[in-house]
């Protein structure tokens, strides 16, 4: 059921954040009709006509997966706050970012559970959206 919740969760952020203007208008990703095609398609062209005007380009390519543990949660929280999210996903994502942590098993051992203060659960539904709206 878990999976199911955050299924539904990840497609109302997505769709709140797309309504409120939390997404960059390049973000490719958790948005509508958007896909890694379009993305490159979008760069491309940007940078052909910067190129046509004279200016310089460059891109910033990111790994997202490896920078999901860097997500500081107050602030990914704080800034659907500001954008007035609505009010219930944004203490679904409070409570989902909050009160984690995080085990090691070695051999069959299990460490000392330890809180996690940051990050998004890499493999999770919802993870993506909050790190675009984290980012944006």
């Amino acid at each position: 059921m878990g999976k199911v919740v955050k299924n539904v969760a990840a497609e109302l952020l997505s769709e709140d954040a797309e309504r409120r203007g939390l997404l960059s208008d390049g973000q490719s990703g958790s948005t509508t009709g958007r896909s890694a095609i379009d993305a490159a398609a979008i760069m491309v062209a940007r940078a052909h006509a910067a190129r046509t005007n004279g200016h310089i380009t460059g891109v910033l390519l990111m790994d997202i997966k490896a920078t999901y543990p860097s997500v500081a949660n107050g602030r990914a929280v704080n800034f659907m706050e500001v954008r007035q999210s609505n009010r219930g996903l944004v203490r679904w994502t409070e409570s989902f970012l909050s009160e984690r942590t995080v085990e090691m098993l070695i051999d069959g051992n299990a460490m000392e559970k330890h809180p996690v203060e940051a990050g998004v659960q890499q493999g999770s539904p919802v993870s993506p959206i909050l790190f675009a709206i984290y980012t944006s």
